[in-house]
């Protein structure tokens, strides 16, 4: 009997051990931050063991689950089967089968969930490259019967909840009520009201309007980085470096964040970027520079040409700034100026969709972002002084041409009845 026993409580220990293993496992993976999870596929073949798995946690967390569950009932077992014997056994008796039955659930509580789970919350890093290897092969054993744990929970959530809905998202009129009755500070409320609509116009804002054009980035070549020596800071705060043909920028320098003894080693200040299409939406942009902890996003058109670049720094700028400060910025929208009714100055970088907004007029040119490439598709040419284009009912005509671009008359054009002093022939007395 006593030799029975030890086998029973060997088993029961590593158990035990097993399901501390995965309760561990689950606390460490699943804690970490997603600066954390990037960090991972840069150590190592188990980092990126470790990050492959996290990319696919639906399937990881349910075969932790299943095993821990497979664990615990075999634990269980073998405990019921032991209490069974002591409790027949004439030199135990009743009292101590259920003094080990308590004992058991005791120690698997609390060597198997409580201590696992609190060593794993303090270096999940660390955990996650123990375990990757062994929990990796673990998840490929029961691959096989995942699905089926998958379906079956989902038919079992649908045949008890089966009116569960999500809920609505909230309404923007319901926040700004919030607002309003959070505060009485009169200067707060109308900060707050700023705050909120450069939120909404995030959501609903392209990031081409937001970004600073390519003619206005400061472009460096990997091999001149060296010898590279700045009298300025480059406009935005970034170098943009570029391969050695200048098509792509493949890494940005925050050189208003270096110091001054980082100002002789660009190489190693060089920070990655990320690339999105013209027409994604700031909010997109700005949370995969989140998620991916990256500083600057570079614009390419559907042709994958390089059309300029915007930092997450332009993007909260535009959001917690008043509009009045970003009219004198270069991130694609300059002051429109109204010299009288009807007629309008703008810059060649003023954005398409500002100018059709404050018009009060829809424009549907896709793959159009600023004014001056409105002027530029229709006469398939870069602008030049005399070039004219159609807007809705305006006419858009190149009055003058400077170094940095050119500056755009908007005006309603004349009736056919009416003579256009502009263009009718001198008469000469």
């Amino acid at each position: 009997m006593v030799a029975e026993a030890w086998m029973w409580l060997l088993a029961m220990i590593l158990l035990v051990l097993l399901s501390a293993f995965f309760s561990g496992s689950e606390a460490a993976f699943f804690s970490l931050h997603n600066r954390d999870r990037l960090r991972l596929k840069k150590a190592g073949p188990t980092g990126r063991i470790a990050a492959r798995m996290l990319a696919d946690s639906d399937r990881l967390l349910s075969a932790i689950l299943f095993w821990n569950l497979l664990i615990n009932m075999t634990y269980f077992a073998i405990a019921s089967i032991v209490g069974a014997r002591l409790q027949h056994d004439p030199s135990a008796g009743p009292s101590v089968a259920v003094g080990f039955t308590l004992c058991s659930l005791m120690v698997l509580i609390f060597f198997s969930e409580m201590l696992p789970k609190s060593i794993a919350v303090l270096a999940p890093s660390r955990i996650c490259l123990l375990v990757a290897f062994p929990l990796d092969l673990a998840v490929k054993i029961v691959g096989p019967v995942l699905p089926l744990v998958k379906t079956t929970n989902l038919a079992v959530g649908r045949l008890l909840w089966p009116s569960f809905r999500p809920e609505p998202e909230i309404d923007l009129a319901d926040i700004e009520r919030a607002i309003e009755l959070g505060t009485d500070d009169a200067a707060l409320l109308q900060r707050e009201r700023m705050v909120l609509r450069g939120l909404v116009e995030m959501s609903e804002t392209r990031v081409g309007e937001l970004m600073r054009l390519r003619s206005k980035l400061q472009l460096c070549p990997t091999e001149k980085l060296a010898g590279t020596r700045l009298t300025e800071t480059p406009p935005g705060g970034y170098l943009m470096v570029t391969n050695a043909t200048g098509d792509e920028i493949t890494a940005a320098i925050p050189v208003k964040l270096l110091r001054p003894s980082q100002l002789d080693d660009f190489l190693g200040a060089m920070e990655p970027v990320i690339y999105a299409p013209w027409s994604a939406r700031a909010s997109q942009v700005f949370d995969q520079l989140n998620d991916e902890d990256r500083s600057v996003a570079v614009i390419v058109n559907e042709f994958g040409e390089i059309l300029g670049a915007v930092t997450i720094a332009d993007i909260l700028r535009r959001v917690f700034t008043a509009r009045r400060d970003h009219e004198d910025e270069e991130l694609g929208e300059a002051s429109i100026q109204e010299i009288e009714k009807d007629l309008y100055r703008v810059f060649g970088t003023v954005s398409a969709r500002a100018l059709s907004k404050r018009l009060k007029i829809d424009t549907r040119e896709e793959g159009v972002t600023t004014v001056a490439g409105l002027i530029q598709r229709h006469n398939e040419r870069l602008p030049r002084v005399g070039d004219q284009a159609p807007l809705d009912r305006y006419r858009l005509k190149v009055t003058e041409e400077i170094e940095n671009g050119v500056w755009i008359e908007v005006s309603l054009p004349k009736s056919a009845d009416t003579p256009d002093t502009d263009d009718s022939p001198e008469v000469r007395s």
